[in-house]
């Protein structure tokens, strides 16, 4: 074999392991949180979030298990590791230089919420301030949002059943929650529907798949181009009418 044919070889062969170079498997975390991930009988990981993202790991080539952690943790790891994957993080102007973005998967509006029992009420966060304690998850955008806005009387748990059950157990005064995760979450803490009254509303944002800054851009791209992908061929609206018929899609990536 002469030196030019092997030569070629070389490249042929350095060009075919591209892209498994470029779609080696990432740490991929997820936090409970119904109907966005969710964990079923035998452990088995389901939820809109999680079914997307399985599927962007088929068109990318990306063999990672995806892992159910805190918030707290997942949080921690993404931001001190390279090739991590965290979702569904709501993206905010606080968080936007720490990590790297693929979405939007949805949108959503965090409200306070009350025991009706309680007699306690609040129309706006000057209202909220005063309040004795308000539960919220530690390091969740929620947190970070009030934490910021210079409340002082949060309490933190590590995660939203723990939340609902110390409100309906009269050791909170408020808990912070999703619109749309309030039904499955009050489930979870075994807590019924009528035994918790919304306040006001005081967070829109949207919610995204984050990448660690360490990660490389080239995978960050492939998972973007792949999600672009599913919305054009219809594959995300089909995953996402499963979980919300009545919900419109979301719109273009804003970052509130």
């Amino acid at each position: 074999m002469g030196p030019e044919k092997r030569t070629a070889m070389a490249l042929a062969m350095i060009a075919s392991l591209a892209p498994a170079i470029y779609c080696q498997s990432l740490t991929i975390y997820c936090e409970e949180n119904a109907p966005m991930q969710t964990v079923g009988k035998e452990g088995k990981l389901g939820g809109f979030a999680v079914e997307v993202v399985q599927e962007l790991q088929k068109r990318v080539g990306d063999g990672g298990a995806i892992q159910i952690v805190p918030w707290a943790r997942g949080y921690e790891e993404i931001k001190k590791r390279a090739d991590v994957a965290l979702f569904s993080m709501g993206r905010t102007a606080e968080r936007e230089g720490m990590f790297q973005w693929v979405g939007p998967l949805f949108e959503t509006n965090y409200a306070f919420y009350s025991n009706p029992h309680s007699g306690v009420a609040v129309k706006s966060l000057d209202e909220a301030k005063k309040a004795k304690a308000i539960g919220v998850v530690l390091n969740d955008v929620r947190d970070q949002f009030l934490t910021k806005a210079g409340f002082t009387n949060l309490k933190r748990s590590s995660d939203y059943a723990t939340i609902y059950r110390m409100l309906n157990a009269g050791r909170l005064d408020l808990a912070v929650g999703s619109l749309v995760n309030i039904e499955a979450q009050l489930e979870q803490a075994g807590v019924k529907r009528d035994e918790v009254r919304q306040e006001c509303v005081f967070l829109k944002a949207q919610l995204f798949i984050a990448f660690s800054t360490r990660t490389s851009p080239q995978t960050v791209e492939k998972w973007s181009r792949a999600l672009d992908a599913m919305k054009a061929e219809g594959n995300f609206e089909r995953i996402y009418r499963k979980f919300f018929p009545a919900i419109p899609l979301p719109g273009p990536a804003i970052t509130f």
